[in-house]
C-alpha cells in the first residue's frame, strides 16, 4: 500500500473510499470488488473500510443508496407533456446506466454474496420506482396506458428499459446506431402497451 505524505481527514475518507469501490467496479468488476483491493487504491488501511462501513456489505450499501437516489433524480424529468415525459424518463435512464455503470452493477447486474439491502436502503429503490409510478398515472390522466394498473404498466416500462440498458452494458448490442434503436424501442413499447387493450 502506498504510503501518504499526510494523513487525510476522516471525514474524507468515506468519499475516498467509495470512488476508490466504484473505481475498481469499472475496472475490475464485481469478481476485483475485495477490501484489500479498495483499500490498496484508496491508501488506506483494510480496517478503514470496517471503520466507516462496517465492512464491504456496508460500501455496497452506501453504493446502492447513492445509486438509486441519483437514478431518482434523473427520473424527474419536467417536460410537459406526460408522454414526452414517458420518453425523457427512457432516455433518462439508459443516461444514468451507461454513465454510472458501477452503481447500475451494484443495483441491478450482479448479486454479492452476503449482501441483503437493510429495510431503510430498499426504501430508497422503492420511492425511485414510486417515482415511475407517479409518471406513468400522470400519463394515465390523458389516457395514455389508461386500460393497466399503473403499478404494471410502470414496471412493463422499467423491465423493457432495464433489459435494453443491460445487455447494451454487456456490450451485447448489434444495432447499427444504439441511439436510434433505442429511440424506436421506446416509441414501440409506448404504442404497443396503448394499443395492445383495444
Amino acid at each position: 500500500m502506498a504510503s501518504r505524505t499526510q494523513r487525510t481527514p476522516s471525514q474524507m475518507i468515506q468519499p475516498e473510499l467509495m470512488a476508490a469501490a466504484l473505481q475498481i467496479l469499472s475496472e475490475s468488476g464485481p469478481e476485483g470488488f475485495t477490501i484489500r483491493a479498495i483499500a490498496r487504491r484508496a491508501e488506506v488501511a483494510p480496517m478503514a473500510i470496517y471503520n466507516h462501513f462496517d465492512g464491504k456489505d456496508g460500501l455496497l450499501e452506501a453504493i446502492w443508496i447513492e445509486g438509486f437516489t441519483m437514478l431518482r433524480r434523473e427520473l424527474e424529468v419536467t417536460s410537459i407533456n406526460p408522454n414526452n415525459k414517458l420518453f425523457d424518463t427512457a432516455h433518462a435512464y439508459r443516461r444514468f446506466a451507461l454513465t454510472h455503470r458501477s452503481h447500475y452493477t451494484v443495483m441491478f447486474m450482479h448479486r454479492f454474496i452476503g449482501f441483503t439491502p437493510s429495510a431503510s436502503a430498499a426504501a430508497v429503490a422503492l420511492e425511485t420506482f414510486q417515482t415511475l409510478v407517479r409518471l406513468v398515472k400522470s400519463a394515465q390522466s390523458v389516457g395514455i396506458f389508461s386500460d393497466y394498473d399503473t403499478v404494471d404498466a410502470a414496471q412493463m416500462l422499467w423491465s423493457t428499459c432495464h433489459g435494453f440498458v443491460s445487455l447494451e452494458m454487456l456490450d451485447i448490442n448489434f444495432a447499427a446506431d444504439r441511439d436510434e434503436t433505442f429511440i424506436d424501442f421506446v416509441r414501440g413499447v409506448e404504442r404497443g402497451i396503448a394499443n395492445s387493450h383495444e
